[in-house]
């Protein structure tokens, strides 16, 4: 977009909001950015390895949801949506 000079007439939205993700959408290049929410990722993978371990049902299929960023929520409502590089 940026060697053809189509800055600001093309909506670029990216995937995923590790470090080098967001700091396009910071910087403008990109304007949003669709976060998976590893958090929840996490911890519903914790869960239901626990009920399989005490022989209890578990889900075929656990839909985990997203996150949409943008320079307008990154630093808000959208910040726990933002990959953590280190703990």
């Amino acid at each position: 977009v940026q060697q053809a000079g189509k800055q600001g007439q093309v909506t670029i939205v990216g995937f995923d909001a590790g470090p080098a993700q967001v700091k396009a959408l910071q910087a403008g290049t990109v304007q949003a950015l669709v976060a998976q929410e590893p958090a929840t990722i996490g911890s519903d993978g914790v869960k239901q390895a626990i009920a399989a371990l005490k022989g209890e049902a578990t889900e075929e299929k656990i839909q985990t949801g997203f996150t949409i960023l943008t320079k307008d929520n990154i630093d808000g409502e959208g910040k726990d949506a933002v990959y953590k590089s280190s703990c």
